[in-house]
């Protein structure tokens, strides 16, 4: 088995790169990819951390899009990471999300909760890309909320008052520069992005798969999206979307088989 979507510290993980790694090779799983949000700080750290544990660690993110409002995520596997000019495009995005927690903090103070940037900073921890999950980790500890999901229920959820867009790229862009830097494309858990009808539009900028394999994906979904992508000749991955102990999704929850990253090794090679 595979698991083509992990999370870790530098994003809005639990888990250390090299927490990941030691986690997959105790579940005997042949290669995974850490997909941080909008950030490649783990990659080589894994890799690392792979190479001593036999683990294959496939280099990867997962990017953040804006699609008339609503927020989707594009999958890049393979790629050139240490390219300068991929950089110049994470610098935007995390200055973005930055912008963005400082103004869903001014709304949540608004609406009476004791909340403060630097509460929020030391929840993601030094060197992390900033995202809701740290800010609704930073309201918890603050006794704000529950539970953590009551944050995106009531405060921070894209129906929620103190939401804010994110609308530094849009996906079709950002298909683009996955594939300007060599790596493969991929939809993020379309059974949860609701964006069917827009398919075909990234398939013609460049999108070359579908993450028909994820945990929040019903039995149903998984084989809808499998034969979408052979209808439209993509391929399919998949993954937990593991964020350690904050969501309660565990790694190799979404029994990816391996042929998944035969597949897509075969589909890198082809376009080298």
């Amino acid at each position: 088995m595979v698991d083509l979507h992990l999370h870790s510290t530098a994003s809005d993980g639990t888990y250390s790169p090299e927490e990941l790694v030691k986690l997959a090779a105790k579940l005997e799983l042949k290669a995974i990819a850490i997909t941080d949000h909008d950030s490649i700080d783990a990659i080589e750290i894994a890799i690392k951390e792979g190479n001593r544990l036999n683990v294959d660690v496939i280099p990867a993110i997962e990017f953040s899009s804006d699609l008339d409002g609503r927020d989707i995520h594009i999958l890049g596997y393979y790629i050139d990471y240490r390219h300068p000019w991929f950089d110049k495009h994470l610098e935007k995005l995390q200055s973005a999300r930055y912008k963005r927690t400082i103004e869903m903090i001014e709304y949540l103070r608004e609406a009476g909760l004791d909340i403060l940037l630097k509460d929020v900073l030391k929840v993601a921890g030094n060197g992390a890309t900033v995202g809701r999950a740290h800010l609704a980790r930073a309201m918890l500890e603050k006794g704000c909320i529950d539970n953590i999901q009551e944050a995106f229920d009531k405060y921070i959820g894209a129906s929620g008052p103190c939401y804010v867009r994110n609308t530094t790229y849009s996906p079709q862009e950002v298909i683009k520069i996955i594939r300007q830097v060599g790596g493969v494309s991929v939809l993020a858990h379309p059974g949860v992005s609701k964006v069917d009808e827009f398919i075909a539009d990234f398939i013609d900028v460049g999108l070359q798969g579908l993450e028909a394999y994820h945990s929040k994906h019903s039995q149903a979904q998984t084989l809808k999206y499998k034969n979408m992508a052979k209808k439209l000749d993509l391929i399919v991955t998949g993954g937990s979307d593991c964020h350690g102990l904050s969501r309660g999704l565990l790694m190799g929850s979404a029994n990816v088989p391996d042929s998944v990253l035969d597949d897509l090794k075969a589909l890198k090679n082809s376009t080298n």
